[in-house]
This record gives C-alpha cells, sequence and structure tokens, in this order.
C-alpha cells in the first residue's frame, strides 16, 4: 500500500457483487466526477489505512474517521514489503480490518491515489462486529502474485513503526 502514485481509479457502481470486479480506470481524463451522482458506500480496509490516523492522512482529514471493526471472508492476504496485499479467489480464513463509509468521490480519488496501480478496487461483503453484513468495496492486489510473500502484517508492529519512524508518541487506534 504505497502512497507514491497520481493515478486515480473510478468504480461503476458503488454496490457491486462481491465476486464481480470492479471496472477501474486510472487514466488523468477520468479525474472529474459529477459529485451529485456519487453515493456513499463502504470501504474494507485490512492494512496501514485500518489504522483512523492513517486513514485521516490519507484522506486529508482533521479529524479521525470512524471506523467500524470488520473482516470480510472472500480473499487470502500476502505481504508485498512491508505492505499487505489480498489475493482474489483465495480464502484461508477471516481477513480482519475496518469498514468506512466513504463521504465522497474525492474521499474515494484519494484512496485510489495512495493504493497506486499495484492495487484494485474489488466488491466484497463486510461482516461486522454485530454480525450486520453490507455490500462493500476493498483494494485487492493488481500485479504479478510473484512480488508477494507468505508473511503476515501485524497492524501493532506497523503502528509501533510508524511512531518510531516519526518520533512520536501514541500513535493509533
Amino acid at each position: 500500500m504505497s502512497s507514491a502514485a497520481t493515478n486515480s481509479q473510478q468504480q461503476s457502481t458503488p454496490f457491486p457483487s462481491a465476486t464481480s470486479e470492479t471496472t477501474s480506470d486510472r487514466s488523468a481524463s477520468n479525474t472529474q466526477h459529477d459529485p451529485q451522482l456519487f453515493q456513499p458506500h463502504y470501504f474494507f480496509f485490512y492494512g496501514s489505512l485500518s489504522d483512523p490516523s492513517f486513514l485521516a492522512k490519507v484522506l486529508n482529514r482533521q479529524d479521525k474517521p470512524a471506523v467500524r471493526p470488520a473482516m470480510i471472508m472472500e480473499h487470502g492476504m500476502r505481504m508485498w514489503g512491508e505492505f499487505p496485499a489480498l489475493l482474489d479467489g483465495c480464502p484461508e480464513k477471516p481477513i480482519h480490518g475496518v469498514g468506512y463509509k466513504v463521504r465522497s468521490q474525492v474521499e474515494e480519488d484519494r484512496l485510489a491515489e495512495y493504493e497506486t496501480d499495484m492495487y484494485r478496487k474489488k466488491g466484497c461483503v463486510i461482516e461486522f462486529r454485530d454480525g450486520s453484513k453490507v455490500p462493500g468495496v476493498t483494494f485487492v492486489w493488481n500485479a504479478d502474485p510473484g512480488l508477494l510473500k507468505e508473511e503476515g502484517f501485524d497492524m501493532k508492529d506497523w503502528l509501533l513503526e510508524q511512531k518510531d519512524s516519526r518520533g512520536e508518541g501514541e500513535v493509533g487506534v
């Protein structure tokens, strides 16, 4: 989940089915969106974006976004360097993370830019801790699976690394 991208992507529907791939277009010509057509919808985050402080920075918000603990079942996870990556059609165990309701096309574009073309949007079913389920979108690996390793992602370790690299006190949820 790298932040060094300038591309954006677009989704054809705010609620894709869990098995259908969403349409993505990262061309610069499709960066203008009609805000009146945007419908808020849930995204599932499983890595660095599941930290509300980090998500606030990506979304360029002053406040921490409201996230809800959640999981998805449709994917497996591998690592791309220090970043987790979901794989299509490799369900091994639940992937734990958070659900967040994206409020605008600007927010969605910022998320896509953060993720780069190494990831693409895909529909999923998000299950919250209370058992409720909603259709949503997550980012899945969009490059050569051979670049991925079997190592696991640990949010607590990631938060500690971020704190140490910035020389800050407490970070995270």
